[in-house]
């Protein structure tokens, strides 16, 4: 028998999927996590792509899919065995010897179930797995502290003991960044070096901000006040990635929407490019018209009354043909989403020039019909405007993924929007699912 028309887009203002589609999806990215109770994160089960096998564990990847996995779920249960595991996993780790004549904590990949260090030829190193995994681990830690599992912090996270876990798996990654933090790296997209990206830098901020925090409640005076150190550089040149009009990656990599996960992953709520600051703001007004005009299936879209964009890379981008991906628009989505929770939180407006850009972006995101309900001159209406610019952009990857069951690959072809690349890639499911969890947290405020 023909297969079953896809189900038809949501109605404006309900949630770009349903429960049971987002049940789906948080199926297919369980299957990627812990293989074989190693703890270790697949980025995707394709074997067959045209960077090669993705059948491994990158730091990078595998650290945002244990925090979207720790942040994104209901109940402690749903993630607790697959955190200790990870905790495990990142403890075996940071004890290898490295086969490629770096230090191990900035290792790009590993094999998988077995942990052990990719030894091929690969960008190394990556240096912000460091952060990400200190991030994702305090995190936890916070949890479980808050659940009287103190002496389990104590005796994996930090030890207070070298000789214990190299001091504990929080301890041995902020003790590298502080030392390392302005080193030679690969970009996340393991194609260009730099020792100053704003990816790495900005999420390194974060970690090391709370890695101040967790050392000083760990009773560890002296490295808190290293990592302050540390910190303060960050934040003394972190402003200088902005230049008037977007904030660039790298001076080798200047439009690059790894920005725009980063104001996500990397985000202290304090006011340092927050979600609908003029840098942000900005960014978003310039990689919208990058990416509306590079790919012709945004262009198509558009004409037929879908709402949202799809975000690639960066500008000319050539991998596998230089398409769409399902994780950055996620980020892009997520990231609306924030901006409309920060409106509502504060009650006041954007300054007159991030108004200028949001104005545009509400426009260019949002269908007509929908955003006239609302009048984005005040607090609610802003927010709401930004709610339906991030269901504009899920929306329009549900459009081109639901006839394959909601299995998300790392790209869309940038003609016809059909799957390209790795097939279920993890780090496209963990942008989703932490977009949606967003979302739910504004809607509260909009109830």
């Amino acid at each position: 028998s023909p297969p079953s028309p896809p189900s038809p887009p949501p109605p404006p203002g309900s949630a770009p999927f349903s429960k049971s589609e987002m049940a789906t999806m948080t199926k297919f990215f369980l299957n990627n996590i812990d293989i074989q109770n190693s703890g270790g994160v697949v980025a995707s089960p394709d074997n067959n792509t045209p960077g090669g096998s993705y059948y491994y564990h990158w730091a990078r990847d595998g650290a945002l899919t244990m925090h979207a996995l720790h942040i994104t779920s209901n109940t402690t249960a749903n993630f607790d065995t697959h955190m200790k595991n990870y905790v495990q996993w990142v403890i075996g780790r940071h004890a290898e010897s490295d086969p490629n004549n770096i230090d191990v904590r900035v290792e790009p990949k590993y094999n998988l179930p077995s942990g052990t260090p990719y030894t091929g030829g690969w960008c190394r190193p990556q240096n912000d797995g460091p952060g990400l995994r200190a991030i994702t681990l305090i995190a936890y830690a916070q949890t479980l502290i808050s659940q009287g599992q103190m002496n389990y912090v104590k005796q994996t996270l930090w030890t207070g003991n070298d000789q214990v876990a190299q001091g504990g798996a929080v301890k041995y990654d902020l003790d590298w960044l502080q030392a390392n933090y302005d080193s030679n790296t690969c970009d996340l997209w393991e194609e260009v070096q730099s020792n100053d990206f704003f990816w790495n830098r900005y999420t390194m901020r974060k970690a090391l901000t709370l890695g101040v925090g967790f050392a000083k409640l760990m009773g560890d005076s002296s490295s808190a006040s290293a990592y302050q150190n540390t910190l303060q550089e960050i934040n003394s040149t972190i402003k200088s990635h902005f230049n008037g009009q977007f904030v660039f990656e790298s001076q080798n990599r200047q439009q690059d929407a790894a920005v725009i996960c980063a104001f996500n992953d990397g985000n202290l709520n304090d006011g340092t490019f927050s979600p609908t600051s003029v840098e942000v703001t900005g960014t978003i007004a310039v990689l919208n018209g990058l990416f509306n005009s590079t790919f012709p299936i945004n262009q198509k879209d558009t004409a037929n009354g879908i709402p949202g964009i799809l975000y690639g890379r960066y500008q000319g981008d050539g991998y596998a043909g230089g398409n769409p991906w399902v994780l950055t628009s996620g980020c892009l989505a997520e990231l609306l989403y924030h901006g409309a929770k920060e409106v509502l939180s504060s009650a006041s407006m954007p300054s007159e020039e991030s108004m200028s850009h949001l104005s545009a972006i509400v426009s260019h995101l949002a269908l007509p019909h929908d955003l006239a309900q609302h009048d984005i001159s005040k607090p609610e209406g802003l927010a709401k405007a930004l709610v339906l610019s991030g269901d504009g952009v899920l929306t329009r990857i549900r459009y081109h993924t639901v006839s394959s069951g909601l299995h998300q690959p790392e790209q869309l072809d940038k003609n016809t929007g059909a799957e390209a690349s790795a097939t279920d890639l993890t780090w496209s499911y963990a942008t989703i699912l932490k977009a949606m969890t967003a979302r739910e947290q504004v809607s509260a405020y909009l109830l």
